[in-house]
């Protein structure tokens, strides 16, 4: 079995290598210097061989399967000890003041390519991709975590909320690409149209708030407070999909736009519009998650009589309604980068971006500043070697990646390190993985 396994890695090398075709130098210049023996041996043309290149030239289809999560609060070398300990002081005095929660992504997909098609004085390339895309947000405030660590000593009031937000869209869309040369230098283009349908959406306001005082219709004691609720927008009912029915919703559509220029030998300059909104994706199908009224009410004159109430149970309900309508669009996402190659090739690469995200449906109003660095070492295509960092959409990552391309196999490995906050990046909080695969010639 090893035997034919390592053939078989043999051929899969050998069929690049042999793929690179021997050319005729068409540059016009001729070895015109006479055979020795042979006076009358002239104009030998010379022939010149394509810079060995691994990447395909005509047709690829591809996989990726990538996730992640991270909670903003205990990184591994937390959880695996023979005895773990929390230290909640600690875990406080680390929240921002933004909160921290548990954050979940999601980005599996297909695409089919065909590339490398001379239409004019174009080279263009043409796709089909499908992909499911977005994440979950939770965010718990500073304020709870303060009051859990030191309790109202220090602060008498306190407030709070709990919430959940974000969402996770399917996708189908259309690629294509063409690169120019002007005036000596590389111009690629590239649009993307898409159709998109949200699997679940849950907005910024869903809440569940809370408030502590002590003081309450001028009686001093403890009063606390809590109420909201939770509303997940769906294309079809919760309730289909607990009976195993799935009724497709109304889509929307978005369109993406990305330009690159070989500014100089060394530097390319770039730019995309991502997801810019067109028309939205109407949902109509809303579970809402109230959480009844929870009160606690002690007077001073209780806690000093012994007089502590019964502490009520903490209660949800739902509530479904297929008459609600919800107008969703994807982020929209604007970035510049500049790839800068200090030996005038793509051997090794190094590529600063900075843009910013912009939620643009009603009542969700946010933006958010993205910046990033990566470095690549770049072998002819064959094999490439990345570390990255960057900040996206409030999360930071760590990322490391490697691919081997074998041309009519490529295999691409991702793996991050990911938190909301920079420091915790670092401290195993979050991880984030992707998986490639790549078929093609």
């Amino acid at each position: 079995m090893k035997r034919i396994f390592i053939i078989l890695l043999g051929i899969a090398i050998a069929l690049p290598l042999y793929s690179q075709e021997t050319e005729l130098d068409i540059s016009g210049e001729y070895d015109i210097t006479p055979a020795e023996g042979n006076e009358e041996t002239l104009g030998h043309d010379k022939s010149v061989k394509k810079e060995i290149d691994f990447s395909r030239k005509y047709f690829e289809m591809g996989f990726d399967i990538g996730a992640g999560f991270d909670n903003g609060l205990v990184g591994m070398s937390d959880v695996f000890k023979k005895k773990m300990v929390i230290d909640m002081s600690k875990v406080a005095n680390s929240v921002s003041d933004d909160g921290a929660g548990a954050n979940f992504s999601l980005s599996p997909g297909f695409f089919l390519n065909v590339k490398n098609i001379t239409i004019d004085k174009g080279i263009f390339d043409f796709g089909l991709l499908f992909n499911v895309d977005g994440g979950i947000n939770m965010n718990i405030s500073k304020s709870l975590f303060t009051l859990i660590s030191e309790g109202n000593y220090k602060k008498h009031n306190s407030s709070g909320s709990i919430g959940a937000s974000g969402g996770i869209f399917s996708e189908i869309g259309l690629r294509g690409s063409a690169k120019y040369q002007v005036d000596g230098r590389t111009l690629t283009v590239g649009i993307k149209p898409s159709i998109y349908t949200p699997v679940v959406y849950i907005p910024s306001s869903s809440k569940i708030t809370y408030s502590l005082s002590t003081t309450k219709d001028g009686n001093e004691g403890i009063f606390v407070s809590t109420k909201g609720n939770i509303n997940v927008y769906t294309p079809t009912s919760l309730e289909n999909v607990e009976a195993g029915k799935f009724i497709a919703g109304p889509s929307g559509f978005d369109l993406s736009l990305e330009g690159e220029y070989a500014l100089f030998p060394f530097l390319d300059v770039g730019a995309s519009l991502s997801k810019i909104p067109f028309g939205a994706a109407t949902l109509t199908n809303q579970m809402n998650i109230s959480m009844k009224e929870f009160n606690i009410d002690m007077t001073g004159e209780d806690l000093i009589a012994g007089n502590v109430p019964e502490i009520p149970e903490i209660d949800f309900s739902q509530s479904y309604n297929d008459s609600a309508k919800k107008k969703v669009f994807r982020l929209f996402r604007f970035d510049i980068y500049a790839r800068y190659k200090p030996f005038n090739n793509e051997l090794v690469v190094l590529k600063p971006n900075i843009g910013f995200s912009a939620n643009v449906n009603e009542g969700d109003g946010k933006g958010y500043f993205n910046i990033g660095l990566e470095a690549m070492l770049n072998l002819n295509n064959l094999f490439r070697l990345y570390i990255a960092t960057d900040y996206l959409e409030s999360i930071w990552r760590q990322k490391a990646g490697i691919n081997l391309n074998l041309r009519a196999f490529e295999l691409d490995l991702e793996a991050a390190l990911r938190d909301q906050d920079f420091g915790g990046s670092f401290l195993g909080r979050g991880i984030n993985f992707n998986l490639g695969l790549r078929f093609g010639w």
